[in-house]
């Protein structure tokens, strides 16, 4: 299991190889995307770092408050590397791209609205009367095995 920074230096990583930058948003809903595709396939969590519900979506608060100073700018990986304590493994590495490879063309907002509609684990988690609510990996987990299955059917 990683540290929520290993995966995004990884995404940014890959953003650079492309010529691209990653703003925060997107930078954390891409990190979030990730760990609930690898809960669903593997039944287990890809970051040890907790996911809240907060009013805009899922927020790992760690990557937040290390991200949040960039604004609208694109995330330094320099900074992120301060906090990345491991080197993923080969097989994690290629998950991840195939992440990056379907979520790329997406803006931060689009992931966002993604990941914080009705029937997701934000919608579950989400208490307008508190602050963070928590959304348990187990909830997580659930949701992208139904969408795996939901995929699977109509293949």
């Amino acid at each position: 299991m990683y540290n929520c920074f290993d995966i995004a230096k990884q995404f940014l990583k890959f953003a650079n190889e492309e010529g691209q930058g990653i703003e925060p948003m997107k930078l954390l809903k891409l990190t979030y995307i990730a760990h609930g595709w690898y809960l669903g396939f593997y039944d287990k969590p890809l970051i040890k770092n907790s996911v809240q519900a907060w009013k805009y979506g899922p927020v790992i608060p760690e990557l937040y408050h290390v991200t949040k100073r960039f604004g609208s700018r694109s995330v330094d990986l320099e900074t992120i590397e301060l906090y990345s304590d491991n080197k993923l493994s080969d097989s994690d590495q290629h998950f991840i791209k195939a992440i990056w490879n379907t979520y790329k063309n997406f803006s931060g907002l689009d992931l966002s609205s993604m990941t914080h509609v009705k029937d997701t684990p934000w919608d579950e988690a989400f208490d307008p009367h508190q602050y963070h609510t928590i959304i348990s990996n187990n909830v997580i987990k659930e949701h992208y095995k139904k969408l795996i299955n939901e995929r699977r059917k109509q293949s």
